[in-house]
Parts: C-alpha cells; structure tokens; sequence
C-alpha cells in the first residue's frame, strides 16, 4: 500500500506506515436479500430451535448486520465460517447503548451461529421501519466486501500512544479555515477510518469510549463498524451523520465469545 500524503507529512512516512493493518471494507447495496446472505437490516438467519433475540422489555429487536464469513475475506483471528449477528433494540430511543457499561447486552445483542443449519421462518419479526423505531437504518442491504489497508488516524484512542515521537502542534506554515494549520489538521484531513468495516481502526464523531481509563485497554479489534451512509439510495445514520463500532478482545475473538463485545455510537 502506497500512502497519499500531503509534503508536510512526508517526513513522517515512516511512523505513518508502520502503523498500517489490513481490514476489510463493506460496501452496503439497497435491495432483498436471503436469509444466509451478509446483509443490513432484512430478515436473519436463525437455526431451528433458536429463539428470536429481545431486549430488555421483552419486544424483538431488529437486525442490525448480518455477517456470512464464508463471504467475507479472511482476517487473522476471526472465523472463516459461521454467521455473526448484531441486534438492536427497536425501543430505546440510544439504540441500544449503554453509557454506564458499553459491554451490557440488555438491548443490544451479538449472536454467532457457527454451524449454519436449516433455517426456520421468521419473517412476522422483521422490522417495518415505523417512525416510532429507534434504529439507524431505513430497507434492506446486501453487503459486499474486499480487502483493503489503512494508517491509524486522529479517532483511535491508539493515535497519540502510535505518533508520540510527533509534535502534532508543529505548524505547517499554512492557513485553513481555522488559522494556522498544524500536523494534527493534516492528519485529520489525509489520515482517517472512516466507512464500513471489518477489523482496522475506528472512526468516531466524538471520543472513543476505550479512551476513558483503562478497563477497555484489550478491546483493539474493531469487530464492526457501520457508519453514516446516505449515498444514493442508502439510508443508513446515527443520529447526527453518526457511527456505530463494536469491539472485541483478541482472545475473546479467537475463542468465538462474543459475550463480552462494547458498543458504541456517536454524532455530530
């Protein structure tokens, strides 16, 4: 992978590039899908004998994203096989969210399905995307995906431990809509994480919750991130042009537990 970076930032190609991982970038195609098929919102895949996932009141909540890993190009530590499910509870008005304690699945929930057996119908449960439902999406997605790389940005509470030899404060010697530009305004502007995707680094409107203290340190694997997508005839937003991010524990994910997964979204 060959950065583009702008001159002020050549000099510091180096530690820019060292920070380079490979993720795998979703892109999100409006229309019906199957119910094995990776996809956002629609109908899920459950097994017989599974019952349907629901929140904290009781009432079913809504697929969120759909993830088919005999589709999706392989990444260290994750299944090559199987279905990961993300949930949203349809009736809380955070979508899900716990700001006290991110890990909580009381009305979000992460289910995976390792062996993909017959499944049984249950259309009657699929949201119909009323005005009075809390969830960030509006129809059906496929999903497709492809391999690609990035550099670690501003957003990852990863940033300023990877770049501390940098003085982000150094002016550039240029003006920008706020006065001075500095390193940091570049690395804003040339190095980010937005989209959605597999694995690599996280992007947040706000501030990224593993950034406050130190119980969330092992969550460095972004599970999932689904961001703000309203391109065509997509409708897909958190709140305010928002993003939702799921993580994980390396061992939590080598081991298939996904119980233990935090939780995230913010906007403008």
């Amino acid at each position: 992978m060959t950065l583009s970076l702008p001159k002020a930032l050549e000099p510091y190609r180096s530690d820019i590039e060292k920070t380079v991982v490979p993720f795998v970038s979703i892109q999100a195609t409006r229309q019906s899908t199957s119910l094995k098929d990776s996809k956002i919102g629609g109908s899920p895949y459950l097994p017989a004998g599974v019952s349907y996932p629901v929140d904290s009141s009781g009432s079913p909540m809504a697929l969120l994203c759909q993830l088919n890993f005999e589709e999706v190009p392989h990444l260290e530590h994750f299944p090559t096989t199987g279905i990961l499910q993300f949930y949203l509870s349809k009736n809380d008005d955070v979508m899900g969210m716990d700001f006290d304690n991110p890990t909580n699945q009381s009305n979000f929930r992460v289910i995976y399905h390792e062996n993909i057996e017959q499944p049984h119908a249950i259309d009657s449960l699929t949201p119909k995307n009323s005005i009075e439902e809390h969830i960030p999406f509006n129809g059906e997605y496929r999903l497709s995906f492809s391999m690609s790389k990035e550099a670690l940005g501003v957003s990852d509470f990863q940033f300023e431990e990877s770049y501390e030899s940098i003085d982000m404060d150094q002016a550039t010697g240029e003006e920008n809509m706020w006065g001075e530009e500095t390193l940091y305004d570049l690395f804003c502007e040339h190095v980010e994480n937005m989209g959605h995707k597999i694995g690599g680094y996280a992007f947040f409107t706000q501030t990224d919750p593993r950034d406050y203290g130190t119980q969330f340190d092992d969550y460095r694997i972004t599970l999932l991130q689904i961001d703000t997508d309203d391109e065509g005839e997509n409708d897909i937003m958190w709140g305010d042009a928002g993003v939702g991010n799921f993580f994980i524990t390396k061992e939590d994910l080598r081991n298939k537990d996904f119980s233990r997964v935090l939780f995230n979204w913010d906007c403008h």
